[in-house]
């Protein structure tokens, strides 16, 4: 796809007031800068449309989108379609994400010619100020060495141990475009990140995971 941006970040929104700005901080402030930020307003009826206006006006980088409620699937989908960038990304509206992150996964994307790259995370149980800034910013020093590469069967037989799903999730990844070609979301599903992800995976040469968090 020609196009001037790395990398578009697809955000899914609905009611999400309570977290939403924290997310869209996380995601401006990434060291990493050429990147759209897509954000889909899945039929909120909370402040988030709101919210999703003051960032659109502050950040050019911000595109957003107003749909009536479909589900994660349905707003995934809609960002795939519109979006312009050489990697794709997603991260929920109650996730907030490390600054480096983009920096990261696209500097070993490069790398490693991986179609896929796969960090580590971290599960947030309550919205506790301290944890979010101490790791939104924590230091992160990759050793390239660390970096484990797949290929599509080796990635596929990963989901099956404890830790598959990290293969699973979409909010840890970088993709190649190419790999949503022909490929969308099933709508209408709950846990339609797992009817999705062995396709992916596939459909992949080099699936490149990186052991931090």
């Amino acid at each position: 796809m020609n196009s001037n941006i790395n990398i578009s970040i697809i955000v899914p929104v609905y009611n999400a007031e309570k977290y939403l700005e924290n997310c869209i901080e996380s995601i401006i402030d990434q060291t990493f800068n050429d990147f759209e930020l897509i954000l889909i307003d899945d039929g909120s009826v909370d402040r988030s449309r709101k919210i999703c206006d003051k960032y659109k006006k502050i950040d050019k980088r911000i595109k957003t989108i107003y749909k009536e409620n479909g589900g994660a699937s349905s707003a995934r989908n809609r960002g795939l379609d519109i979006a312009k960038g050489e990697y794709i990304a997603f991260v929920d509206s109650d996730d907030y994400i490390h600054n480096r992150m983009y920096e990261i996964l696209y500097n070993t994307a490069i790398n490693n010619s991986s179609d896929i790259v796969i960090c580590d995370y971290l599960e947030v149980y309550e919205f506790e100020e301290d944890i979010i800034l101490n790791n939104r910013k924590k230091n992160i020093k990759l050793n390239q060495n660390e970096v484990i590469n797949y290929n599509n069967i080796e990635a596929l037989r990963e989901i099956y141990t404890d830790e598959g799903v990290k293969l699973i999730i979409p909010c840890n990844k970088l993709f190649k475009r190419y790999l949503f070609n022909d490929l969308r979301y099933i709508e209408g599903r709950i846990c339609e990140d797992e009817f999705m992800a062995h396709e992916i995976l596939y459909l992949s040469k080099i699936v490149s995971y990186i052991p931090i968090n």
